[in-house]
């Protein structure tokens, strides 16, 4: 009853199969089970944020669970408290695509008979949200290797319900939007609260192919050890479409930022989505070359340096990654401040680690895959270190 998501097959977790105990187990009659999707590699980001927010609002938190089902960019957690108190909070976290409630788990037993064990747990079940509801629709994501697709599931449970509550379907204007997700040999039923994705929030005007996701952005500023209150500088030498630098302007009230791009398009793109965001007097731009930014900044100018470099599409199929990564590494040592942080996003992670280990310019706080367009590529934390002599830019 709603477009096909996907069929993901790319495995980010521990094999697990069996559901959890937080999702097959009774429920707290005190507290309210929470389902958040993410990119994957970002589940530690999503625990904080979410412990963090719940914290400043004085709820407690049961348990958290990462990749549930074994796949990468899932979260569960019970939390006390009912929901009415919750669903402000999380539906303003910036670390996820989209927040449920879990109302029922299953595992699937019969193989070719999955669908009609579906609509049966269904005919059980008894939603509350769709009893006054007019109009619903149901949206499932399927991973894994099934002999049925995305739509047999939309399109069986949907019947269901339809039938069991007299509701209309209605895939833009609906009241109620129902989860029926597949995860291998589990299925996961659960009512959505965000009416669209959470990393949707900004009112792109200008975007390239492959724009940085925005929960992505702020889990590369978070790693940077940015705290709310955080004065200084920030750059952003390859800022794309602007998606770091906005998510920064809208986190971090007191910082100065400063983004470049070799690509005039760029740069542009960036200005006309700050616009679009109303924080355009936040940024300062220009054009440049992130291979000579000493150049154009001071030595020492800024306290992080949190970046998402191209794969080598703008500067040349036939771009050597070794001594490019090498050249960026020099030049941001160059203008980072005693202990300033380095967060980069990295394609071609053997060329850099070999030139982040010749230099010695940088210590590794932390390294890890992040999915970001369809592709794992590495995030490194990197702080300044002291050198007594800096080597000669090749």
């Amino acid at each position: 009853m709603a477009m096909d998501t996907g069929d993901s097959s790319e495995r980010a977790g521990n094999g697990q199969t069996g559901a959890p105990d937080i999702l097959l187990g009774a429920a707290d009659p005190n507290g309210t089970r929470l389902f958040f999707t993410t990119n994957p590699g970002l589940e530690s980001v999503v625990e904080s944020e979410l412990a963090q927010r719940l914290q400043e609002a004085e709820i407690g938190i049961v348990q958290v669970v990462k990749k549930p089902f074994g796949f990468g960019g899932q979260v569960l957690a019970e939390c006390e408290g009912h929901l009415p108190s919750l669903e402000a909070i999380v539906l303003q976290m910036r670390s996820v695509h989209h927040v449920q409630i879990p109302l029922h788990g299953f595992a699937l037993l019969y193989g070719e008979h999955d669908l009609r064990q579906i609509e049966r747990e269904l005919e059980a079940l008894t939603v509350g949200a769709m009893v006054e509801a007019k109009k619903f629709r149901v949206t499932t994501k399927r991973t894994g290797h099934h002999l049925f697709t995305s739509m047999d599931v939309q399109r069986a449970a949907g019947t269901v319900l339809q039938r069991k509550y007299g509701c209309a379907v209605d895939l833009e204007n609906h009241d109620v939007n129902i989860r029926v997700d597949v995860y291998d040999r589990i299925c996961l039923v659960g009512l959505q609260l965000s009416k669209k994705a959470l990393s949707n929030r900004y009112q792109r005007r200008s975007s390239p192919r492959a724009a940085l996701k925005a929960p992505v952005a702020y889990a590369l500023l978070q790693w940077a050890q940015l705290r709310p209150d955080a004065k200084g500088a920030l750059l952003d030498p390859f800022c794309g479409s602007g998606t770091i630098l906005i998510e920064a302007a809208q986190l971090y009230p007191h910082l100065e930022l400063h983004g470049c791009d070799i690509d005039a398009r760029a740069v542009e793109g960036t200005r006309v989505n700050a616009v679009a965001e109303g924080i355009e007097d936040r940024l300062h731009l220009s054009q440049g070359d992130a291979r000579k930014l000493s150049a154009a900044y001071p030595a020492g100018r800024f306290g992080a340096i949190v970046t998402n470099p191209p794969y080598g599409i703008r500067f040349g199929q036939h771009l050597n990654f070794y001594r490019f990564y090498r050249r960026i590494l020099q030049e941001c040592w160059t203008l980072l401040d005693e202990d300033g942080m380095l967060v980069i996003i990295v394609f071609k992670r053997t060329e850099f680690y070999r030139g982040l280990v010749q230099l010695g310019l940088f210590k590794t706080i932390e390294e890890r895959v992040v999915e970001t367009g369809g592709i794992f590529p590495a995030v490194y934390v990197l702080q300044k270190v002291a050198a007594a002599d800096q080597p000669a830019i090749e």
